[in-house]
């Protein structure tokens, strides 16, 4: 006899970041196009924080690690060495290229390694010579920081075998020399040997963490992103009809669309854009990714309705313009995963018995906005060095509808504003776009209908509407709810 639950407190909804979460089996929830990214179809996953780019990568490395074909390599740019990258750049070369050779490196370095860990492969002599290479190179599996640091003290050399290199008249006991090379050359050799290679296994190269440190300023590290996308792209179509190389790169869109380069439109038909909807039972339904949660931790009777079961949805003290509880919670996020998650995890605290009602969620809004404001600060103080200073002008105001000339007043105020803008050679509307482009504001039309960027990418910002403070940060910013 099954024994049902209504209880929302015996939800367990996970922990707030993806990585490393040992309960995401039981709970994920596969994007359409999951297993086009496994099978190698698609390799670019951008979105924005929060909307689960972590996640698909860990179920990616989970489901990896229990398939007997499949190694994972987990790369990440935390506490990576950018100054060394940066110092092994090829100055023969313009902008981007610049740095394509020291990551095709690192790729073709850590896919050898994979190669090298598949205990089963056919042992050809390409397979004994990279992991001579390995051995010779990095005997202690070095990670992709200290692979960078290495080089760096060999003066960009490493170690190789004579015989690599192709010379037909040295003696076998010159060919078994060894020497050292430029890590270009070294490539070269990698790339050679890994096409000899005979396995039917699939090598994952997963990249994540890329917006360590990043800042929208920093050029050179837009080109150091630039070109880990062009050397990923070239080590895929050399290697796709030899071995399965399967590399996924997630990125931040608001750092991916900051960098400028047409090669980027040539990758559209390999990268995934993440938007999430409200709606039940859809492509991208956080309904459904909620529902995931609940049925994960306890059952109900309706499993495809879990969140009804759990929550008084239309409870009847909802405002009269809200349909249901859901639609409230929702409208206070970005449309994202961990949006909801967190406030279902404030909810929890309040300590609510029986099923969520809409007092407890009121309660919870509290803590919830004053989270949501800080996933906001941490997305766009790369971005706009005066972002502190341009929403204290939204809470100054203490209005939910603001036209332009009242901010613009406002921002006006403020001469940390005023010299930013002299400085920079920025206007009032380069501000309002940014809080516009990271969802602070929308525009209202006289038809009083409301549009926020993160609801449709190619929204442009009209100045002449009026604008809306995102209903999430209200209770942070101590307004009237309206």
């Amino acid at each position: 006899m099954i024994i049902f639950e209504e209880s929302f407190s015996k939800v367990n909804w996970g922990p707030d970041e993806a990585k490393g979460d040992s309960q995401l089996r039981k709970y994920f929830v596969k994007i359409p196009e999951y297993e086009g990214i496994k099978s190698g179809d698609y390799r670019y996953i951008i979105g924005r924080k929060g909307t689960g780019k972590t996640a698909i990568i860990e179920q990616i490395a989970n489901e990896a690690s229990s398939e007997y074909n499949s190694f994972v390599k987990y790369l990440s740019l935390r506490n990576f060495p950018i100054q060394t990258i940066r110092e092994l750049k090829d100055r023969s070369l313009g902008n981007k290229s610049q740095f394509v050779p020291i990551w095709t490196f690192l790729i073709l370095t850590e896919l050898s390694k994979l190669i090298v860990s598949d205990s089963s492969i056919e042992k050809t002599e390409s397979v004994i010579d990279l992991k001579n290479f390995i051995k010779i190179n990095f005997p202690s599996n070095l990670g992709f920081a200290e692979t960078l640091r290495n080089l760096k003290s060999n003066e960009n050399k490493v170690s190789v075998i004579v015989k690599w290199l192709g010379f037909e008249n040295k003696s076998a006991e010159s060919k078994e020399a060894i020497t050292t090379v430029h890590f270009q050359k070294a490539s070269e050799i990698l790339l050679n040997l890994i096409k000899g290679v005979n396995s039917s296994c699939n090598f994952y190269l997963l990249f994540d963490e890329l917006d360590e440190g990043y800042s929208a300023n920093d050029k050179n590290l837009n080109l150091l992103l630039l070109s880990l996308f062009r050397a990923v792209e070239n080590t895929f179509l050399d290697l796709k009809d030899i071995i399965n190389i399967r590399p996924v790169l997630a990125l931040r869109s608001d750092i991916f669309n900051n960098l400028e380069d047409n090669d980027l439109n040539k990758l559209d038909d390999f990268i995934i854009n993440l938007k999430w909807t409200k709606e039940y039972h859809a492509s991208y339904s956080i309904y459904d990714l909620i529902n995931a949660r609940i049925n994960a931790s306890i059952n109900v009777e309706d499993p495809k309705r879990a969140w009804e079961q759990i929550t008084i949805n239309n409870d009847k003290n909802i405002p009269n313009r809200i349909n249901n509880l859901w639609e409230f919670i929702y409208n206070r996020t970005f449309e994202r995963p961990r949006d909801i998650i967190k406030y279902m995890k404030y909810c929890a605290k309040q300590n609510p018995s029986g099923k969520l009602d809409f007092k407890t969620v009121r309660k919870a809004e509290i803590e919830y906005s004053e989270w949501f404001y800080r996933e906001f600060r941490d997305e766009i103080q790369s971005h706009l060095p005066i972002w502190q200073e341009s929403t204290q002008a939204f809470i100054k105001l203490n209005k939910g509808v603001i036209t332009f000339d009242e901010i613009k007043k406002e921002l006006e105020n403020d001469s940390r504003i005023v010299n930013y803008l002299k400085n920079n050679n920025k206007n009032h509307e380069d501000i309002l776009e940014i809080l516009f482009e990271f969802g602070l504001i929308g525009t209202l039309s006289d038809s009083n209908r409301w549009f926020f960027k993160y609801k449709d990418h190619n929204l442009p910002f009209n100045h002449n509407q009026k604008m809306i403070i995102h209903f999430g940060f209200t209770r942070k910013f101590r307004m009237k709810v309206y």
